[in-house]
């Protein structure tokens, strides 16, 4: 037995605390815990400082059913609920991870992914500004139709981009959506509950299930019942069921038995009830919160389809008073729900082409100076030469002249900055291969670029950065952020270019 462990089986259940005090510090000294901001089943969050003294939340895994804090390390509290600790501890650090690449502007972002005091912790954003609940409840600036209509469009935007990274959030209600003050946005936080589908065994460790009378739909009562999309889509509508009518909405155990018994749903329909609101609008509410799950809209596209709007269509921006014009924007359909007396300004945006695999891997060394040359032609001298001259792919052994010239790219910019783009099993990663000093850069040689933070692209290809470098570059901009990987963790960083467009 570690001596760790020991320590955990000798002290008494009752010595422990379970926050951590103001003033710890995390990951050693670049976090520091400022204050104790709440807790449920699945962990503790805190208000913090980050190394560069800038506001941030962090989430403890701290799964109460089965372990206890003596002084800052955290442990089972039993030798036999030592696996399932550990087994939550892993499930809390691959589910940050995945939380982490969840790139999307109404929801919470997640910088860094850590192990210390023997649990996981995750560092997010932190979200000045009233939640939801604080608006329904007259504690905040009551929301007006229009932007209800609005901040729905943007939460069915969010949740349709967390479904499709294979999760469910299990855990939507007014208190988990917050309205940013700067920005007006409402944002999708809390993904403690959050899993992949889950497996028997990942529900067995959910006696971390999280439940909320009015807002959870009544598969969440039962442990290791199916839970899908659907799931998330009730919890959503009940959620904006109360910001309309101001009633919290009978919970599903309720509902269920009151049907069970012959009585007939004792919710109200919100449809017929509230002109403010378009009555298709109101109508795709009460079905996302059938008590049934068959009878449930399945997914965000099938909620989209019943208001008539087109999924497939490309996104349109419409200015909407007191709501922020930004992308992802409104629909068409909820747009026009949404519109005020005067006619809304229009933006489409550009979409970025994809580049065929096929096309990407017959180039030779000459095509891909001459592609380089065109991509920047609109940058400075001084960087499209250093950057053609970069180009400079490696060959290998035992293949045919075209497919020498295939394995590795490398990309040098201005001021010493370079990177080199490598095929492997799993796609296309850009590492930083040379940072120089001296400029504010975060980045380091190692680091292998994800995502380029404003926009949300991946950087899965082997133009990936020119393509962005280039398209930026354009509008003037000089520091670039990426979420990047760096050893096992996930986080943000950023280099910065002397030229400016």
């Amino acid at each position: 037995m570690t001596a760790a462990a020991r320590k955990f089986d000798e002290v008494d259940l009752g010595t422990a605390a379970d926050e951590l005090p103001p003033g710890t510090t995390l990951l050693f000294g670049q976090f520091t815990i400022e204050s104790f901001l709440n807790s449920g089943g699945f962990g503790i969050v805190y208000l913090a400082r980050d190394s560069l003294d800038r506001k941030v939340v962090i989430k403890e895994c701290f799964p109460s059913t089965f372990c206890r804090r003596i002084e800052k390390a955290v442990g089972a509290r039993s030798r036999a609920q030592q696996d399932e600790f550990r087994t939550a501890v892993r499930g809390f650090l691959q589910e940050a991870v995945t939380l982490s690449q969840l790139h999307h502007p109404n929801i919470v972002k997640v910088h860094h992914v850590f192990e210390d005091n023997d649990t996981a912790y995750m560092a997010m954003d932190y979200i000045d500004g009233p939640d939801l609940l604080q608006t329904v409840e007259g504690s905040a600036r009551p929301l007006t139709p229009k932007q209800i209509v609005v901040f729905l469009d943007r939460m069915l935007d969010a949740l349709g981009h967390v479904h499709a990274q294979g999760l469910l959030h299990r855990d939507i209600s007014p208190d988990n959506m917050l309205v940013d003050k700067e920005t007006g946005e409402p944002i999708l936080i809390d993904f403690g509950a959050s899993r992949k589908e889950v497996t028997r065994k990942s529900r067995a460790v959910s006696g971390l299930r999280v439940v909320k009378d009015g807002y959870s739909p009544q598969e969440f009562y039962v442990s290791g019942s199916k839970q899908a999309p659907c799931s998330d889509l009730y919890a959503l509508a009940a959620s904006f069921y109360h910001l309309i009518s101001g009633e919290v909405p009978k919970t599903s155990q309720e509902r269920l038995s009151a049907i069970a018994g012959r009585e007939g749903d004792p919710l109200r329909p919100l449809a017929g009830r509230f002109r403010a609101y378009p009555r298709g609008f109101l109508q795709a509410i009460d079905k996302a919160m059938s008590i049934f799950p068959r009878d449930r809209l399945q997914s965000v596209a099938e909620w989209r389809a019943m208001l008539g709007e087109d999924t497939t269509s490309p996104a349109i921006a419409p200015v909407i008073p007191g709501v922020p014009s930004r992308t992802p924007a409104p629909t068409p359909a909820v747009a026009q729900a949404a519109a005020a007396a005067s006619a809304p300004a229009t933006t489409v945006l550009p979409t970025v082409q994809p580049i065929a695999a096929g096309a990407r891997n017959l180039l030779v060394v000459s095509a891909a100076a001459v592609l380089l040359l065109v991509g920047l032609l609109s940058l400075p001298s001084s960087l499209r030469s250093t950057t053609a001259q970069g180009m400079e792919p490696v060959a290998t052994t035992g293949t045919s002249s075209a497919e020498k010239l295939l394995v590795t790219n490398m990309l040098r910019l201005p001021g010493g900055l370079a990177f080199e783009m490598t095929d492997t099993p799993t796609g296309t990663e850009t590492i930083v291969t040379a940072v120089p000093e001296g400029m504010g850069n975060t980045v380091a040689a190692g680091d292998v670029l994800l995502v380029y933070s404003p926009s949300g692209e991946t950087l899965g290809t082997g133009t990936a950065l020119r393509d962005i470098l280039t398209r930026e570059f354009e509008k003037g901009v000089t520091t670039y952020s990426f979420v990047i990987r760096r050893g096992a963790s996930t986080m943000d960083a950023e280099f910065r270019l002397e030229v400016a467009g």
